[in-house]
């Protein structure tokens, strides 16, 4: 088992480089193995093909991208148990802000794969994946939220507009800050940027 597991990481570590350096659709599985000093056989014995052994480095990854949103937004839920006391202030969402860069730091490698290396395989879509789950969960809670507060129905193409340019504003930093710190500073006023503005702009009477 100690053996078999070793073999893997190596292909793993192997498929990293490649990936990285060649992307998806032109990565070379048999460079993977040979680096990797193992057959192209040893590699079919762990992955089912190339996109499996792709996925294997950017899955867990994805899962908690999820997992934290889906955190997220239960906190939303529970906010709005108590509407009437709720106003937003800066610093609501440091929590969010922190766990989603600390996330995507630790993560790194796997998500510039993701943004930058991933054309041609299913995950080529990851960004107007996450895109389309961010704007159909805020459109229910921005209308649960009017709803509770009487005020104006959200305009969806705005909430559309508004989740657009904080994914983007994400990937840009990811892309150009490396120390997680300022990241995380700088994650923490764009959330207060874009909550604050989204609720006065879009539930303004």
């Amino acid at each position: 088992m100690k053996e078999e597991q070793e073999t893997r990481e190596r292909l793993l570590k192997s498929a990293k480089k490649e990936f990285s350096e060649k992307g998806y659709m032109k990565a070379s599985l048999r460079k993977i193995c040979s680096q990797a000093g193992v057959t192209t056989g040893a590699l079919y014995f762990f992955f089912q093909d190339k996109e499996d052994l792709f996925g294997a480095l950017v899955e867990e990854p994805i899962k908690g991208i999820y997992d934290i949103l889906y955190r997220h937004f239960d906190e939303e839920s529970e906010m709005l148990a108590q509407p009437l006391k709720y106003v937003h202030e800066d610093g609501d969402h440091d929590h969010f802000a922190e766990a989603l860069v600390r996330h995507l730091y630790d993560n790194y490698d796997a998500f510039i794969l993701l943004l930058k290396k991933s054309q041609g395989s299913r995950y080529e879509g990851f960004i107007d994946d996450v895109t389309t789950f961010l704007e159909k969960r805020y459109l229910v809670f921005m209308t649960h939220y009017a709803k509770e507060q009487d005020l104006p129905a959200p305009n969806a193409f705005f909430v559309h507009l508004i989740i657009h340019i904080s994914v983007d504003l994400q990937v840009q930093l990811l892309l150009y800050e490396r120390d997680v710190e300022k990241a995380i500073a700088i994650q923490k006023k764009m959330m207060d940027f874009i909550v604050g503005g989204c609720i006065r702009l879009v539930f303004s009477k």
